[in-house]
Formats: C-alpha cells, structure tokens, sequence
C-alpha cells in the first residue's frame, strides 16, 4: 500500500523518520457514512530509503503488509475457536463445566493473542516501509 507521509527527522543515511496520516475506513467523508466523528490522528515510522530527503520534505510511502492479514485472522478467530472447542466438546459436562471450558478456552484465546502482539511489537511486527519517491 502507497501513502503520503511526511519526513520528519533522518536518524542515519539510508533510514527516516516519517510521519503519516491515519487513514479512517470512511476516508473521513462522515456525510456519507452516517457522521462517524472519528478523529485521525498520526502515526511515525522508520523507513529505508534511498533518496537523499530532509525533514519537511513530502514522500510516497511503500508499506508490505503480506503479513497482516494473517496474524489479524488469527488475533480475532483463534479466542472465538477454542471458546467453541471449549464448549461443545465436553457434551457429557454439565452446563456449568461446558460454560466453564469455554471460558477457558477463549482466555487461552486472548492470551494467544496477546503473546503474539508482544513477539511482533518487539520484532517489528512483520511489516517494512519504504520510500519510493520524493513529491
């Protein structure tokens, strides 16, 4: 995905900082989308690039983010699957320990969940930026 950010500071040749919009589903046309009022706001980054740019220069940013929509299908399933094994399989429990299994499954669910937002945070999350050319 390409956006427009800003360059914001150049910590070392070949590596900005660059500041981007945050983008809305809506793209912020709230007339249309019964008046959401949701608020942008910011995000920095790091991002390689090969061009010679200087802070306050606008660039198009390349993001890959092959990796996204796994790890999102596996954030959101993964508590709501092993509620479900959690519950219907023990069919012989009586209706509290079913309830109870699946509480014990959907908290292995998150904590999965939150163990594998922590191993991204820590290793970039899986997603690369680059900038692609000066505007």
């Amino acid at each position: 995905m390409t956006q427009t950010a800003t360059v914001t500071a150049v910590p070392k040749p070949g590596l900005v900082e660059v500041t981007v919009a945050r983008q809305t589903a809506c793209g912020h046309d709230c007339e249309n989308c019964a008046g959401c009022g949701v608020q942008a706001g910011a995000v920095t980054v790091l991002a390689a690039t090969e061009l010679t740019v200087v802070p306050g220069d606008r660039v198009e940013l390349y993001s890959s983010s092959g990796k996204v929509l796994p790890i999102a299908a596996l954030v959101y399933l993964a508590p709501v699957v092993l509620f479900l094994l959690g519950y219907l399989l023990p069919g012989e429990i009586p209706g509290w320990g079913r309830a109870l299994g699946g509480a014990i499954g959907f908290a292995a669910g998150l904590a999965g969940a939150i163990a594998l937002d922590r191993h991204l945070r820590r290793s970039g999350g899986g997603v690369t930026y680059q900038v692609t050319r000066k505007l």
